[in-house]
């Protein structure tokens, strides 16, 4: 069993009830750890498709609901929800575990420090950091890419990444207790499909700042690793299968249907087949395992 309780942890983009940042937080508090969580909670802007953005009730409601232990009451849906790999509450051990819902653009330095502040007023302390936040911004061919869908998508993906992690390093390193960053990658960033320049382009940066940053923090034991998604059944993805149903003047179960036969494991993954990668990476468990990229994909890379 990973070893979490009595850590503390900030995972951005976090504000969606079936999304990955939301199944993260959740299972982390299954384990223990008082969790900070922060999303735009803002209209999404124009271009970007509104499952990217969780709202400020809806993230509130994700809060309430890991500190009265009710994550797994909630039915399973189809396709996989956050409450597919919980436990029933009875079969849980009680938990005493704290959530703190904030407002956050981690494309912008003072929106960060705004919320360190609240974490630090709150915990003391930052033991894990899961920088989830992630948009994709009008997918198109390189030749009809708007300059501004470019910048925004990585400015986002890469560049928040970059921020918040530069932000909360200090607090981490200076705590003496090491720590746990585990970033979002994508499949994206090793098998880049067509019309998705921007996104893989930003994702792979992401796994490339993963690898430099982790040699830098080693000798403070702070472990950097990044987890690689694939077909993962979110909101973001229906998106996705909807606007290539578009494009091909397909239907829409035949899109999804493709999807799921390039995957060997046979069937999309869930939110919670992510976060359990993570709460393993963020444990004391994974203190040798450094600088990784770690595909959670169902073997689709292998084909």
């Amino acid at each position: 069993m990973t070893t979490l309780s009595n850590k503390v942890a900030l995972i951005t983009g976090a504000g969606r009830h079936g999304g990955i940042g939301a199944a993260i937080a959740q299972r982390l508090a299954q384990g223990g750890v008082d969790v900070a969580m922060g999303d735009l909670c803002a209209p999404p802007p124009a271009g970007l498709p509104a499952p990217a953005i969780g709202q400020w009730d809806e993230l509130q409601a994700i809060a309430a609901e890991i500190e009265r232990g009710s994550v797994g009451d909630r039915p399973q849906q189809q396709g996989g929800s956050v409450g597919d790999w919980e436990p029933s509450r009875r079969d849980r051990p009680q938990r005493n575990v704290r959530a703190l819902p904030m407002k956050v653009d981690v494309t912008d330095p003072v929106s960060i420090q705004a919320m360190l502040t609240q974490v630090m007023a709150e915990f003391g302390r930052i033991d894990i950091l899961v920088n989830n936040a992630g948009a994709i911004f009008g997918p198109s061919p390189v030749a009809q890419m708007a300059d501004d869908a470019w910048r925004r998508t990585l400015e986002v993906n890469a560049t928040g990444v970059f921020l918040v992690t530069k932000a909360v390093l200090p607090a981490m390193i200076q705590g003496q207790r090491g720590g746990r960053i585990v970033n979002m990658s994508s499949l994206a960033a090793i098998r880049p499909r067509p019309y998705m320049a921007a996104y893989a382009a930003s994702k792979a940066a992401v796994a490339a700042l993963t690898q430099s940053l982790a040699q830098e923090v080693a000798q403070f034991g702070v472990t950097v690793n990044a987890v690689l998604p694939g077909d993962i059944d979110t909101g973001m993805k229906q998106w996705g299968y909807q606007l290539e149903a578009m494009i091909t003047q397909r239907p829409y179960d035949d899109v999804v249907a493709a999807g799921i036969a390039r995957i060997p494991a046979g069937r999309l993954g869930t939110p919670g087949d992510v976060a359990g990668l993570v709460a393993y990476l963020a444990s004391d468990e994974a203190s040798f395992i450094t600088g990784q990229l770690f595909p959670v994909t169902g073997g689709r890379e292998l084909g």
